[in-house]
């Protein structure tokens, strides 16, 4: 505990006066907290995003610290976290270990002062790419087939293969006749795309085989595989005009 000294009165002595004392952990070690996802991130929102945008920023008003409990205690020794920088990077962390379905989570200082250009550079690495990142093929139509914004009642889900590529058309087939739950429809294009054409197919919404690679399965049967390709934005699944 640190200590301020200033001369009583009249008598020349020291009057040693103790200064307000800190809950947070005195450590040489780096700190790791153990922490409530669920708990936590209610608690952090309620304080700390004013404005309701679900986000920590500087026009949130709230105090700007947050007391966690460390995890070489067990959580009964305290220290705060402070700043908008940091407790928004504790925000991003609970969201992760939130959709990881973490209930607890030890968290490395670390992580929360990172420095900003690594601690962005990290996570399009580790997380951010991965999720922006797609494949048109058997397991990639699993997925898109299921999304609401890629047919309506009236549609089924419908792929359109490219002229000329008589063996991404069988590999199509064979994946709507063993997957039957997909409901999925393959059509060869024309060699000659014509405005006739185009105009036939108003009512048939589909989707277009892209770039795919031969591969060899566990059982030694020739397949394909589809090129992965990066969707700006990640809300959709398939690739569009602007994002080429």
């Amino acid at each position: 505990m640190s200590k301020t000294s200033s001369p009583k009165a009249g008598t020349g002595e020291k009057d040693v006066r103790k200064r307000r004392a800190s809950h947070d952990e005195k450590t040489n070690r780096p700190r790791k907290f153990i922490i409530d996802v669920e708990e936590t991130k209610r608690i952090l929102l309620e304080q700390e995003d004013t404005n309701g945008d679900s986000q920590i920023t500087i026009q949130d008003l709230g105090p700007k610290t947050l007391t966690v409990g460390t995890a070489s205690s067990g959580g009964h020794r305290k220290f705060e976290i402070r700043g908008t920088y940091m407790l928004s990077n504790l925000l991003q962390e609970l969201a992760l270990a939130e959709g990881y379905g973490r209930k607890h989570v030890v968290l490395d200082e670390a992580r929360l002062n990172e420095n900003p250009v690594d601690r962005l550079s990290r996570m399009i690495k580790n997380l951010f790419w991965d999720g922006l990142t797609r494949k048109i093929d058997a397991e990639g139509l699993e997925v898109i087939c299921a999304d609401p914004k890629n047919r309506t009642a009236d549609h089924s889900p419908r792929i359109y293969i490219p002229h000329g590529e008589d063996e991404i058309y069988e590999y199509y087939k064979g994946v709507a006749e063993t997957r039957p739950h997909l409901k999925l429809e393959v059509e060869k294009l024309p060699k000659d795309i014509t405005p006739e054409y185009v105009k036939s197919i108003n009512d048939r919404p589909g989707i277009l085989s892209l770039a795919m690679q031969k591969t060899v399965d566990d059982k030694g049967n020739v397949t394909f595989k589809g090129v992965p390709f990066v969707v700006p934005g990640g809300r959709f699944n398939e690739m569009y005009g602007w994002d080429s």
